[in-house]
């Protein structure tokens, strides 16, 4: 019976050390994928900010182009069609400002979501971690004991586990001090 005891005391110190790695790694894996999200959003918006910045380029070097052109044809013959070309290229030009202010804009609140969504995966996780806490306080000294073929539940010295009846469709126990 002291082999069970002692076996019952070794498979506890290894479900604790089990459940304390596998803590462990879900903490590096929750690190991880955290590092993961923050480097994968830094490089989405900083692709965005290329490429807005790229399009804002070529449209300025477009427009330069369009705008020398345009001033040697209003000198030639100072007309109506010439300032409507003018008055075209500012608006493309404004639209141009305008998209690329849009998806900076954009890439700041995706960012402002992601970060609020850690915030609140953060939050949940630290609830469970309490609520965890508090379960384990509650049943403190429960010892799982598999012997034979069957798995036990062994209480400590002092105390033992009494059927209250049903709860639902779910038996209660209560755990009571001798």
């Amino acid at each position: 019976m002291q082999n069970i005891g002692t076996s019952a005391s070794s498979l506890a110190e290894r479900v604790k050390a089990k459940a304390e790695q596998e803590r462990q790694e879900m903490e590096s894996l929750t690190r991880q994928q955290f590092s993961a999200l923050s480097e994968s959003l830094r490089q989405s918006s900083q692709n965005a900010l290329s490429i807005t910045e790229a399009a804002i380029l070529a449209q300025l070097g477009n427009l330069e182009s369009s705008i020398s052109s345009r001033s040697r044809t209003l000198n030639l013959a100072f007309g109506w069609t010439c300032l409507r070309g003018l008055l075209l290229s500012l608006s493309i030009l404004t639209g141009a400002g305008l998209g690329g202010w849009g998806l900076i804009t954009l890439a700041g609140k995706q960012v402002s979501k992601l970060r609020s969504e850690i915030t609140v995966l953060s939050e949940r996780k630290a609830a469970l971690e309490v609520e965890s806490t508090r379960i384990w306080a509650t049943f403190k000294g429960l010892e799982p004991l598999h012997s034979e073929g069957k798995d036990y539940l062994l209480t400590p010295e002092g105390w033992t586990i009494i059927n209250s009846g049903m709860a639902g469709k779910r038996d209660a126990w209560r755990i009571v001090r001798k």
